[in-house]
């Protein structure tokens, strides 16, 4: 007994030390840092938080990298309150945080993390500071510069920009650098590039004592519209349209965005360009090729006019800590770790941008054996804190903008008379922001889609409680058994399908921002917003003329698959060459036709070339864009309609066709009479799919285009994306949404009413 007594003595406190001991050990903390930082910059980053963990051995550290949409992913997290413990604050999401009240305040903890504000370049710490507080410890910045082509100018016997240059001395150099080398009368080495992005410009309207805005950021009109932006504006447009040292089909950027032909690094790397502006990020990618003796360059600050005076922007990022995280302590102690020192030395091994911490900068300058960091530091003094990170929900302006400036580059609209009308419209999306503008007391997560899915399942359940009870007591017994093998299925639709149409109907209704303080209820009122948009009207125009692509597809298809019908050699490989672009990925091949239309470089026009066609800009002519994006959507609709004609057509007797050549029936008259009207059903079949796939087209237009230019190719799910992630107007995006569906649903019911009441199925 003593022996069994012992056993079980021994076993209970076994177990109890096997509870226990969390409660006695440390408990490990996971933190998740969140950048945006490339695959090398990643490694850097990791070292240092290892660097951290070696110092808290009870903490781990894990690094998120989102290198691409990270707008859009940081603020998502945030409203489903599963955001990194600490993340980049990068200038696109300053204001849109740090007027929300959303972050740590940090300068109490300065102190306690050893640093000293005053460390940190003055003009870089006030992007993060808000009054007395500061939201993130200055990671990085960057102003823009002008990047030259050394060997270039050397070929060409141009003397290198100097320190104290103007705008004069500016084109001077591009008109020498600018070249016809093959005689064709056109200009294929240039001296400028004149890009239309809102980052890259804003300075130099600084520069001629312009603005975007009045310095409350309240209104536009009369500095937008001013004639000293306008000369500053005008100054870079006349480098492409007068001066023709610009080339034509770069920096002209799209209706929504981007550019649309790209090219300005290839033709720098390959001594077509010879300056080109920038920040201290094209650095990093530019040394590697200047170690291996590919590239010479060199950096200029930006000229400046000569009654103007010395001005540039500051981009910057910092490390900050939300106020929804659960290691709140933790984080912060991270967050100034990663803006401390040791931190700094370890990321200026890459330089991917010049530290904010002054000393830990100008040791950078010392290691750079090529002295183009100590032009960056010295332009450090006259940079300014962007638009784009004072005003909430600067994306939209900035469109604003750079679509004013595409009328002018692109359109020839008069200058004075597009940026006026856009000034007006900034102050009406400045105006209705600020209805709903205010900081955010709590944000958990929006648990109104989790409302909805209690509401949908609920709803869900009581119509199959009723079906149950409503049938005899035999019958449900079966129809218990199929409700056991639906569920799963059905759980998938309600979550993933029912749930998010019945919130995007309710999101209709309400004016929602992921991080808005508030989001009223307003009836109508972005029905009534939608009829007014030209833009949407212009990107419905757009895809009614886009879906005129599908009866020319089609007709293409069919030929196609009667010719792969025939019984000859190799029709097999033949019918999987032609179906081969269906089962492509549309990014890659959006990519790939994105170079092919390429003006200077594409394999379009280098075959053009042959019969004296001069260049042509599939993607940068307003009247061409839209026309381009169809024919390669006919090509990669090809090979998948060829496939279902092919289907159809293989259902025909064959005796048919016997008696018809018995008949002595034409080849036209057996296809009239015989196949077409057989194919009927095929045939209504891929109209109706074609026709809603082409109302919903998106990937194409987004890597190719970015709806321009001059927003020719804008079509309505691009302007549904670019008001719903771009400018966070989910409200308004999902009323057009709604207005898509019913068109769809309109157009479908059309086609069955006036066209498929004719065909049969057998």
């Amino acid at each position: 007994m003593r022996s069994i007594a012992a056993f079980l003595y021994f076993l209970l406190l076994a177990i109890f030390m096997l509870l226990a001991s969390p409660l006695f050990a440390q408990q490990k903390i996971t933190l998740r840092v969140a950048n945006w930082a490339g695959a090398d910059e990643v490694k850097l980053e990791e070292r240092i938080a290892a660097e951290f963990m070696q110092r808290h051995p009870n903490v781990s550290v894990s690094i998120e990298s989102i290198p691409a949409n990270y707008k859009q992913k940081i603020l998502t997290s945030i409203a489903a309150g599963n955001v990194a413990d600490v993340f980049l604050l990068d200038s696109p999401i300053i204001p849109a945080l740090l007027n929300k009240g959303v972050l740590v305040d940090l300068k109490p903890y300065l102190a306690e993390g050893g640093i000293d504000p005053e460390i940190f370049f003055p003009n870089v710490r006030e992007i993060f500071e808000k009054g007395d507080a500061l939201y993130a410890i200055p990671k990085d910045f960057t102003p823009i510069m002008m990047y030259y082509n050394k060997r270039m100018f050397d070929k060409n016997g141009v003397p290198y920009p100097p320190k104290d240059w103007t705008w004069d001395d500016y084109l001077r150099i591009a008109q020498q650098l600018t070249r016809d080398n093959d005689g064709d009368g056109q200009p294929d080495q240039f001296g400028a590039v004149f890009q239309n992005y809102f980052f890259l410009w804003q300075p130099w309207i600084w520069m001629a004592g312009g603005d975007v805005m009045n310095p409350a950021g309240t209104s536009a009109l009369g500095y937008f519209n001013s004639p000293e932006t306008e000369r500053a504006m005008q100054f870079q447009i006349d480098l492409r349209n007068k001066y023709k040292v610009a080339p034509g089909f770069t920096g002209s950027t799209t209706g929504e965005g981007e550019s649309a032909a790209g090219g300005t690094t290839g033709m720098f790397y390959s001594d077509r360009l010879g300056m080109i502006s920038s920040g201290h990020w094209s650095l990093v990618n530019w040394k590697k090729y200047m170690l291996t003796g590919e590239l010479d360059i060199g950096v200029a600050p930006l000229p400046y006019p000569k009654d103007g005076k010395k001005a540039n922007v500051i981009y910057a990022a910092g490390w900050c800590v939300p106020k929804i995280t659960p290691n709140r302590e933790w984080a912060i102690k991270l967050a100034l770790f990663l803006g401390g020192e040791l931190a700094a030395r370890i990321r200026s091994e890459m330089a991917i941008g010049i530290p904010a911490i002054q000393t830990v900068a100008e040791e950078q300058v010392a290691s750079d054996p090529y002295g183009l960091e100590q032009v960056f530091l010295d332009e450090a003094p006259y940079g300014r804190q962007s638009w784009g990170t004072v005003i909430d929900e600067f994306s939209r302006i900035e469109t604003i903008t750079q679509q004013a400036v595409e009328q002018v580059l692109v359109g020839g609209r008069d200058i004075h008379q597009a940026f006026t009308e856009a000034a007006q419209t900034i102050d009406e999306e400045l105006e209705r922001a600020a209805k709903y503008s205010g900081e955010v007391t709590e944000l958990k997560g929006n648990r109104e889609i989790i409302g909805f899915l209690i509401f949908v399942a609920a709803l869900a359940a009581l119509i199959a409680a009723a079906f149950y009870l409503w049938n005899s007591r035999r019958e449900r017994s079966p129809l218990a058994l199929g409700y056991t093998f639906l569920a799963p299925s059905f759980i998938v639709l309600l979550v993933f399908i029912f749930t998010p149409v019945f919130f995007s109907l309710y999101l209709s209704f309400h004016q929602w921002n992921v991080v808005a303080a508030n989001k009223p209820f307003v009836g109508l009122e972005n029905f009534s917003q939608l009829l007014r948009d030209r833009t949407f009207w212009n990107s419905f125009k757009n895809t009614l003329i886009y879906t005129l692509h599908v009866p020319v597809g089609m007709a293409i298809s069919l030929f196609i698959a009667m010719l792969m019908n025939r019984k000859i050699r190799g029709v097999n490989l033949l019918r999987t060459i032609f179906f081969l672009p269906s089962v492509a990925s549309f990014v890659a091949v959006a990519l790939v036709w994105q170079w092919m239309y390429h003006p200077e470089f594409g394999l379009l026009n280098y075959l053009l070339s042959f019969f004296g066609v001069e260049r042509i800009g599939w993607l940068s002519d307003p009247n061409l864009a839209l026309v381009s994006v169809m024919i390669l959507s006919v090509w990669m609709g090809i090979g998948y309609q060829m496939v279902i004609f092919l289907a159809g057509l293989q259902s025909i007797p064959e005796e048919l066709y016997e008696v018809a050549l018995t008949e002595g029936a034409s080849a036209w008259q057996r296809f009239r009479y015989i196949t077409l009207p057989l194919l009927k059903p095929t045939t209504f079949f891929v109209l109706i799919t074609s026709v809603i796939g082409s109302f919903q087209v998106f990937t194409l237009v987004y890597v190719m285009t970015q709806g321009g230019p001059l927003r020719a190719t804008d079509v309505v799910v691009f302007h549904i994306y670019k008001n719903a992630w771009d400018y966070l107007k989910m409200g308004y995006a999902s009323a057009i949404s709604w207005v898509l569906f019913i068109v769809i649903m309109l157009i479908t019911w059309a086609q069955f009413r006036f066209i498929g009441k004719g065909v049969e199925y057998r």
